[in-house]
């Protein structure tokens, strides 16, 4: 598998950047989202490559993106969607341009900051790249996959842990923060380029290691529940 790093360049190195904003605010958020688009009619989806960035927590809460352990990741995560049987996956879009990859990268990218900033799925308009993918191949649907996830060190984490017991004594029990060791937070986008919208949307976020095999096997579980509920 190649790196973010080789594949795409500075660019996505800058995006891997923006992607870990506000990830401590925002590492609980799950959601999901259907259109009033009917089961029958999703067929033939097609899969985009996913985007998966890890980073390392050294120093503080400051994450240092790690083009490794990304890449181990990625690797992960990708077997976890292939071995799904409930989104009707039919193809994958694998995209060798570089300059087109920055510009799917971005639109994920962009896709997730709407989803975590809460604006109504309704109101998110379908990734203008991807949706001229998708048109070129006669295809409807495209799948878009992503992770971002963090481990603290053991030293960065045993500082944390002694800061928040520290306030604690100094506020009598009265406020305790705790630090996550590790979270993994992912979702799945399926975007309609007929009706130029967004079919379905699944978000899950949990303190599990963003290099364990299983994260990636709870993670999509929890991706598909929703979409199973709603057209099973």
């Amino acid at each position: 598998m190649v790196s973010l790093n080789t594949k795409f360049g500075r660019f996505t190195r800058i995006i891997t950047v923006l992607f870990f904003v506000g990830f401590f605010v925002s590492c609980t958020a799950n959601r999901g989202f259907v259109s009033s688009v009917k089961r029958a009619e999703i067929q033939q989806v097609q899969q985009f490559e996913p985007f998966v960035i890890v980073g390392i927590v050294e120093k503080g809460d400051k994450i240092s993106y790690n083009d490794s352990l990304s890449v181990i990741a990625q690797g992960l995560f990708e077997t976890a969607l292939s071995e799904d049987k409930t989104l009707p996956i039919t193809g994958k879009i694998v995209v060798e341009d570089s300059i087109v990859n920055n510009r799917i990268q971005y639109e994920i990218y962009m896709m997730m900051r709407y989803i975590d900033g809460r604006v109504r799925v309704k109101d998110i308009p379908i990734p203008p790249t991807i949706d001229s993918i998708l048109e070129a191949r006669n295809k409807r649907f495209g799948s878009l996959a992503y992770s971002r996830g963090f481990v603290r060190t053991d030293d960065n984490y045993d500082r944390e842990v002694g800061k928040g017991v520290a306030v604690g004594l100094l506020t009598l029990g009265t406020y305790i923060s705790l630090p996550y060791r590790c979270v993994t937070q992912g979702g799945i986008v399926i975007v309609d380029s007929q009706n130029n919208n967004i079919a379905f949307v699944s978000t899950e976020s949990f303190d599990y290691h963003p290099l364990k095999a299983k994260t990636y096997q709870k993670l999509m579980t929890g991706l598909v529940r929703i979409f199973r509920k709603q057209y099973n």
